[in-house]
This record gives structure tokens, sequence and C-alpha cells, in this order.
């Protein structure tokens, strides 16, 4: 699992207009729901959690490459057929998700890029109210005929590093434009097919990237492992309720062990993380829309005092949540 997977801010330079004008699905009801997404993307087992549907999807078409946004509404657990022809990054725009492939489990917490290249077998659960925008790339592009040994080589997913965010996003953006063109670059059709060429080769050196030294010891390893499971787990449960017990089994050590671990690592104990992590993404979220109510923002981020969550957000950031409103609107 990546070290760099907080929310990634370049998110926020993303342009989804030219998606937004194409709405191929508008829904609360589930069977319809499953026809749109199943035609659009791959055929699938989908357990829905017994909330509102409210089931949205957008879809954009640059060259061989597709994106889509979408939503069910309520949490939902899917097992599509394997990839087969394509490769799918998802981009966590509202909520989490949680991708099992080949026996691997990441959580994407919102605002994180996951590229999903399974072999064998891939699971996916989505928070309720989760917004997911996926770009579905041909197999064929990333892995030409003949590569069957390297994409072996490959790993069956991957967290998106902080540092590369940017330009994935500058490379959404531009195919978003390209879709949004249609046909005024019928003309430029060389062009558009090396921009597809491009997100391929990028996402083939993601997949393909060795990120651990073969010098690095096995200590040192484990190590960070364990720190990056616990950011990755709260991450992906920033609105959920979490106990010591939860942070424990996610990571897979005691009590007593984590919390020392938490002390060295973090300066701070599991539960002040939590915190922590919590506070910082709801400044994030008031940054992004500073005129919403400050204690429904509280409530949304785990907090239920409103004086306690005004506390804890002046202790960690200098100044209250209603100064960092007012700052911003001026």
């Amino acid at each position: 699992m990546e070290a760099n997977h907080r929310p990634l801010s370049p998110l926020r330079r993303l342009d989804l207009s030219p998606l937004y004008r194409n709405c191929v699905l508008r829904s609360d009801i589930r069977r319809e729901t499953y026809d749109c997404i199943a035609t659009e993307l791959c055929d699938y087992g989908l357990a829905w959690s017994g909330g509102a549907v409210e089931a949205r999807a957008y879809k954009a078409q640059a060259g061989s490459l597709s994106i889509h946004e979408i939503q069910y509404g309520d949490e939902v657990m899917i097992k599509p057929d394997l990839y087969h022809d394509f490769i799918l990054a998802h981009v966590s725009l509202k909520n989490g998700i949680e991708v099992e492939a080949d026996g691997n489990i990441t959580h994407v917490p919102e605002g994180a890029c996951f590229f999903s290249a399974p072999q064998k077998y891939v699971r996916l659960r989505w928070q309720e109210q989760c917004r997911q925008l996926l770009l579905r790339i041909p197999v064929d592009f990333v892995w030409p005929k003949g590569a069957d040994g390297r994409r072996s080589a490959a790993r069956p997913g991957r967290l998106l590093p902080t540092a590369l965010a940017p330009v994935f996003v500058d490379q959404l953006n531009l195919t978003l434009n390209i879709a949004d063109r249609g046909i005024e670059l019928e003309n430029y059709s060389e062009w558009v097919e090396q921009v597809e060429l491009g997100m391929a080769r990028f996402v083939k050196l993601l997949l393909l990237e060795k990120t651990a030294q073969p010098t690095e010891a096995k200590g040192a390893r484990a190590s960070r492992n364990w720190h990056e499971k616990l950011e990755s787990f709260i991450h992906a449960r920033l609105k959920s309720p979490l106990m010591l017990d939860d942070l424990t089994a996610a990571v897979g050590i005691g009590r007593s062990q984590l919390n020392n671990a938490c002390r060295e690592a973090f300066g701070c104990s599991p539960m002040e993380l939590v915190r922590r992590i919590r506070l910082e993404a709801a400044r994030a979220d008031l940054e992004g829309l500073p005129d919403q109510d400050l204690t429904m923002l509280a409530l949304r981020y785990g907090f239920e005092h409103q004086s306690r969550f005004a506390q804890y957000y002046r202790n960690q950031f200098g100044e209250l949540p209603r100064e960092t409103r007012r700052r911003l609107s001026r």
C-alpha cells in the first residue's frame, strides 16, 4: 500500500463540466441502475445495503478512453466480472471505496485515486453516498499483445502517489476537453491517439514501478506498513464511528503496541490521530464550501459537541472554524 494516500488537493482542479453534459442515468430503481451500469462498464454482481438508491451516472468519451461518474446512493457491494479488456482508475470524489484485487485489500478514501488491474479476482465496497470518477482504459493500450509476461509482473492495483496527482489531474482534464470537443477534433485523430497512449503508458509504469528498495530491511518495511494501513483505514472511515479496538484489528497489533508505535511515529495516541485526520478532512471540507453550517460540519466528521469541535480545530489550526469561513469569504 502506498504511503502517499491523503486526499489529493489537485482534485479540486478537475473540471467535470464536460462530463455533466451527458447524464446516462438518474434513477431510484435498483434494476434500472444495474442494467445501465452493466451496459456502460461490465457485467457484475451487486448487493444493496437497503438504503435509498439515488443513482446517478454521467459519461464522456475521448477516443478509446471513457470517463464515468457514478453514484449508487446506497452502500453497495460489487463483484464485477474480471476486467479482461480494460483497466479501471477509481477517483473518490465523495466518500470512499474498498477494493479487493487478487487478495490485496486497499481502502481508497475520499480524494484518492486507485488503479485497478486484477488478473484473478476483484470485489468492491462503496460507502453510502459515494461518488466515483471511473476512467476506463483499454487493456491493449496498456499491455499490447505479446506483453503477457510484463503484465504478470504488474501489481493488481495501486494507489496514486500524491506527488503524481497533479500530473494525473492534468491528463484527466485534457481527456475531458477532448471528449467535449468531439467532432471539432476529427482532423486531429493522430494527436488524440497519442493522448490515449500517453495515459496508458502512465498507468503501465505506475503498475510496474517498484517502490520498496531491494536493500530495505524487512523490519523497516513492516514498520512502514502498519502506519500506512492505519492511516488508510482511518481515511476510509472519516464519517463512521471508530473505537480503539477497530484500529487494532485493522493493523493486527495489540492496544499497548499500537499506542507506543503511534506515539513514536505520530507523536500522539491512536485516537488522537483519528481526531487529527478528521479535523484535517473537516477543514478541507470547509475550505471547499465556506457557507455550510458549522454544526452539521462537526457532526459529519464525528464531533458531537460543536464547542469541543471548535476548540480542537483552533488547537490544530490556530483559528476557529468561523474564522476560517470569514477569512475565505473576504
